[in-house]
């Protein structure tokens, strides 16, 4: 159907000059045989050397800048299309743009684009989305004058995840040189350069605060002194075949995560993780001359000679209860790398020995954790899904794109914008609940917070809430401290507070859950690759104190799901005002706020669930549920308080000691 359309594309174009694109494995096929007039070009986005011109024929020149009769872009997958878009960045602009993806991953959501915000497409004359196969799309859009085909093909891609993009990637960038497009997927804005410089201008102010070149050998002098520049090697620089040959390349055993292109993880990650520890191992190891995921004698997936990986290529190997990796092939060390980070990202269980001393580059705390889990261990799936959380926690943390940017931008010694902030509304009835509950956010890790508590029907004098609220300032961390009346209503209340905070995020906390340290943490994180307006997580785990019973529930997490813990709310400021806030009622606020950002077409997203523990008591909860509804779809239970492991316990509360709040639970 892919090679159809374009034909029908290229009759219908008349005289006008044609540009044929391709990226990704096998997506070159489907140009084969088309009728191209001479002037027409097929290009490679994968082997674009950005800062070097397109050559074009016979383009139309307008006052806009040149102009093509169709630019049609065909993509093996979603990831590849968004990996191409800074490559993509010169094409020109195109009355007819054509969008082929190959093959998706089945939780993606259609590639139905967004008109741009400025009025860019309004002479818009047609839009066609089609299904191409059984997992392919076909996107077609008609101008009767030039528009900008890069931001066509961002918003096509843009549509298979939702409205949110997630944070920009900083410092903006310039790029030069072969792969140079490996290390900004995804940004339409990164401007090529020639490998001296300089960077040019926009009116008075350079298209990049930080240039990075990529290519093999000693490049020439930097002329800008205005934009700093970084330099880095391609993934074929060290490849076995040059490491072996006489007077070759050396392995660089001293490299950082730094030294190799990162990660893209708005396609590398965990989501449609699949909780079932049932299925075959795999194997990432070589077959022929390919790197590859293999079962027994099936390739699952086949592994870029660039290391990268797909998130088809994650679908694909989603049923496999773990990969082990097998350290003695692929195409060189740094795809090598690149290649098992990029499973850790997805959050695939990984088997390994200890990885080789070329494998530096991998970062020490992946390093080491790869070597944590054993094909026995997987088949636990509790243990699994634990192992797979902190292998995709540290593999996000240390080769995604954004983090990656910003190591860049402090080596450069260029300032990137501060991490969010996080704002905990904590609105409690039970002054004995305080000191327990400020223990909880206390110790979370990894993110900037900020308390907001408001004692909703007692106030602070209390000597157990003055003592947890001493010990809790004592930390350092802030705290804004409100009282409200009894009679107010809860929604209210929570509004209130929500007026309060400071922080770029808000998050809701309920005062008798359980929260592991990370529990805000990984919900950030889930925040840069899920798409979603609003991000918490299920009710896995429940303790129920009446029968000093703890469960592990069945359902999806890393999904986008209609339903999430009301305690585990974490959502931008600008999403709880466009959603009105929260009602103003006294029960059900949680799920009227869910109600709200769907009925907006907003998007929640439901990460693991391993660090939180809901606690059922005989009563006194907003949201009112008998024993019996826990009970159904467990997957485990034990007797006692038994949470996941990532929990990493519990910290005695503030205030009081641990014996006089837990009346004897444990």
């Amino acid at each position: 159907m892919i090679t159809t359309a374009l034909r029908d594309a290229l009759r219908a174009r008349g005289t006008e000059t044609a540009l044929l694109c391709h990226t990704g494995a096998g997506a070159r096929a489907h140009l084969e045989g088309l009728p191209l007039a001479p002037a027409d070009a097929v290009v490679d986005l994968d082997a674009r050397v950005l800062g070097e011109p397109l050559e074009l024929r016979n383009l139309w020149e307008r006052d806009s800048g040149p102009e093509a009769g169709l630019v049609a872009v065909v993509a093996a997958t979603p990831a590849d299309l968004h990996r191409s878009l800074a490559a993509a960045a010169d094409l020109p602009r195109a009355v007819q743009v054509v969008v082929a993806i190959v093959d998706t991953p089945g939780h993606q959501e259609p590639p139905l684009p967004a008109s741009p915000g400025m009025g860019q497409w309004r002479e818009l004359q047609e839009v066609r989305v089609r299904r191409a196969g059984r997992r392919g799309w076909l996107c077609e859009l008609f101008f009767p004058n030039g528009v900008e085909t890069p931001q066509v093909l961002d918003a096509v891609w843009s549509g298979t995840r939702g409205r949110r993009r997630g944070p920009a990637i900083s410092p903006l960038a310039a790029l030069s040189g072969p792969e140079a497009a490996l290390w900004r997927p995804g940004d339409t804005g990164a401007r090529g350069v020639e490998a001296a410089g300089p960077v040019p201008l926009r009116r008075v102010t350079p298209v990049g605060d930080l240039a990075l070149r990529v290519g093999e050998g000693a490049p020439p002098e930097w002329t800008d002194e205005a934009v700093p520049v970084l330099d880095r090697r391609t993934t074929g620089a060290d490849a076995w075949e040059r490491i072996a040959a006489p007077g070759g390349a050396r392995v660089h055993e001293n490299a950082g995560p730094s030294d190799i292109a990162p990660i893209d993880e708005l396609s590398v990650n965990p989501v449609g993780f699949s909780k079932d520890a049932s299925g075959p191992m795999g194997d990432l190891t070589v077959h022929g001359d390919r790197a590859v995921v293999r079962q027994g004698k099936k390739d699952l997936a086949v592994v870029a000679p660039d290391g990268t990986v797909t998130d088809v290529d994650l679908s694909r190997i989603r049923h496999l209860r773990g990969v082990r990796v097998d350290w003695s092939g692929h195409t060189g060390p740094t795809a090598a790398v690149r290649a098992v980070a990029s499973l850790a990202a997805g959050g695939v269980p990984l088997v390994s020995g200890p990885p080789p001393a070329w494998a530096a580059a991998l970062g020490a705390p992946l390093a080491d954790l790869v070597t944590a889990a054993d094909a026995e261990e997987l088949a636990d799936p509790l243990r699994r899904e634990e192992y797979s959380v902190r292998l995709r926690r540290t593999a996000l943390r240390l080769h995604g794109s954004r983090s990656r940017w910003r190591d860049l931008g402090a080596q450069a010694g260029v300032p990137v914008p501060p991490a969010p902030t996080v704002s905990v509304i904590l609105c409690t009835r039970r002054p004995e609940m305080v000191g327990f509950a400020l223990a909880q956010i206390a110790r979370q890790r990894g993110v900037d917070v900020e308390l907001v508590l408001t004692l909703h029907g007692f106030p602070a004098s209390l000597p157990e809430v003055a003592a947890a609220i001493a010990e809790y300032e004592a930390t350092g961390r802030p705290l804004v401290l409100c009282e409200a009346p009894a009679d107010k209503i809860f929604g209210s209340v929570l509004n209130d507070a929500v007026a309060r905070t400071s922080g770029t995020l808000v998050s809701k906390w309920d005062d008798d859950d359980w929260y592991g340290p990370d529990h805000l943490a990984d919900l950030v994180l889930a925040r840069t690759y899920s798409g979603a307006e609003l991000l918490g997580v299920g009710q896995d785990f429940v303790y129920l104190q009446e029968v000093d019973l703890t469960l592990w529930r069945e359902g999806r997490s890393e999904s986008s799901s209609r339903f999430i813990a009301g305690g585990t709310i974490l959502t931008d400021r600008a999403v709880l005002e466009e959603a009105g806030g929260f009602r103003p009622v006294p029960r059900s606020i949680d799920t009227q706020l869910l109600i709200a950002v769907m009925r907006g077409g907003g998007r929640i997203y439901r990460g693991h669930g391993l660090g939180y523990v809901l606690r059922r008591t005989g009563g006194g909860h907003t949201w009112s549920e008998d024993m019996a509804f826990f009970l159904r779809n467990r997957i485990q239970q034990w007797f006692g308080w038994r949470p996941s492991a990532l929990l990493e316990g519990e910290p005695e509360p503030f205030g009081r000691p641990v014996t006089e709040y837990t009346g004897g639970l444990r």
